[in-house]
């Protein structure tokens, strides 16, 4: 599906502070009061998904910086498309070996490093099999469609066309790791922007790693000192 990849490139970034893809969030751990106890699977990992994909990935400091100006703010597209199954690793992939979970690139700060070690350890086994997702994303406005519907799609094929008309993003995700107590969350996802439908073509996909805190009930991005995206342009 992707053999016509014509630019592969790695960004590597240092992301600290109030610049972090973490967007300005909060990141203090709340000691007032215990967590909450953990969730069934099956339904904190859509708590994470729905959160993951609508977090806005502007660093706080160019978000202000535009509202400064009076400018307006990028806006992801509404609507995305997700892909029932989870990402396999079978295939080859920028940084994966011997058909195993890819290593995540995250360098998470020193008081998150245990709770990152027990949940890259828990997505490194749930992800050794596929897991098909359900319609229970908390999400404005998604659908989910096939793999082989997927790829229908990227071709440009005028049923599948038809049938995802209006979506300009589609992501495919991994299943999600969590610590022990359920407050840290890790995920892998390819993000895919445009489409070959109606004369529009593929802008690009995006291979990301993100770590996730819940605070408050609500999953918030956390800032890591590195995030490695892989960045394919067609």
């Amino acid at each position: 599906m992707r053999s016509k990849v014509l630019k592969f490139a790695i960004i590597m970034g240092a992301v600290v502070g109030a610049i972090g893809i973490a967007l300005g969030a909060k990141t203090q751990e709340n000691t007032s009061t215990a967590p909450p106890p953990p969730k069934p699977y099956n339904e904190a990992m859509y708590d994470v998904y729905s959160a993951l994909l609508q977090e806005p990935e502007l660093p706080e400091a160019a978000r202000q910086r535009l509202l400064s100006l009076h400018l307006p703010l990028p806006k992801e597209p509404e609507g995305v498309l997700i892909r029932v199954e989870t990402l396999t690793f079978q295939e080859p992939g920028p940084t994966q070996y011997d058909a195993l979970p890819r290593e995540l690139a995250i360098l998470p700060e020193d008081r998150f490093k245990p709770a990152f070690d027990s949940a890259s350890a828990d997505y490194v086994k749930r992800n050794t099999d596929v897991t098909e997702l359900q319609k229970k994303f908390n999400l404005p406005h998604y659908d989910l469609f096939t793999k082989d519907e997927e790829k229908a799609y990227y071709g440009g094929e005028a049923s599948a066309c038809q049938k995802y008309s209006g979506y300009m993003r589609w992501v495919e995700l991994s299943a999600v790791g969590f610590n022990e107590d359920q407050t840290v969350a890790v995920v892998h996802f390819i993000d895919w922007k445009g489409r070959t439908c109606n004369g529009r073509t593929i802008v690009g996909a995006t291979f990301k790693d993100r770590m996730l805190q819940k605070r408050d009930g609500k999953w918030h991005l956390l800032p890591s000192r590195i995030f490695s995206d892989s960045i394919l342009d067609s």
